[in-house]
């Protein structure tokens, strides 16, 4: 499991959970760590208890959560009741192909409603160049607004999401194409 990481590293993984991938970019940020998973931010605090068993302090929230190695790169993660299994990958270790192909070597970005909601503003446009963290649509859940940002640089190639538009958990919104990734030599 990752545990706060010393200096000024920032590390990126991909998280695949049941057939969805997501990219997490791991930050240190004082005692505790800025996670970032396919552009929503957390601030996490946590005690490890032993045997697998984490107290998260998520967003100033405690959480208890149960992890177990299911072999290389996968684990059993316990939550809430629920239980699920995550297979972690590096993505600049990842291979092209296959169906765990990681988002880091995708030209295309899918940003996707991480939770269902309402969509109550859609911040670009068919063609737009954006940075990193550039705002795309603002999702609102739960009586609070989630603004999703862009994971990479690169242009917005479609927009799928509409101002009013209410949209399920998993919903593409936005498509993007990286401008970060260069084709390999032939």
């Amino acid at each position: 499991m990752a545990r706060p990481m010393s200096g000024d590293r920032s590390r990126e993984y991909v998280a695949i959970v049941g057939n969805r991938q997501r990219l997490v970019r791991v930050e240190p940020d004082g005692e505790s760590l800025r996670i970032r998973v396919d552009g929503e931010e957390f601030n996490v605090g946590f005690v490890e208890h032993g045997l697998g068993e984490i107290c998260l302090l998520l967003n100033g929230r405690p959480q208890v959560v149960n992890v177990q190695p299911e072999g290389e790169g996968r684990y059993c993660v316990m939550l809430g009741g629920g239980e699920t299994t995550v297979a972690i990958a590096d993505p600049a270790g990842a291979h092209l192909g296959g169906s765990n192909r990681a988002i880091r070597q995708d030209k295309r970005i899918e940003v996707r409603a991480p939770m269902h909601g309402l969509v109550v503003a859609v911040q670009v446009s068919e063609g737009d160049e954006v940075e990193e963290e550039t705002p795309l649509v603002v999702l609102e859940a739960m009586k609070m607004q989630n603004a999703l940002t862009s994971p990479a640089a690169g242009t917005v190639s479609q927009v799928r999401a509409r101002t009013g538009q209410t949209v399920e958990e998993n919903a593409l919104l936005v498509l993007l194409d990286r401008r970060d990734l260069h084709e390999p030599d032939a």
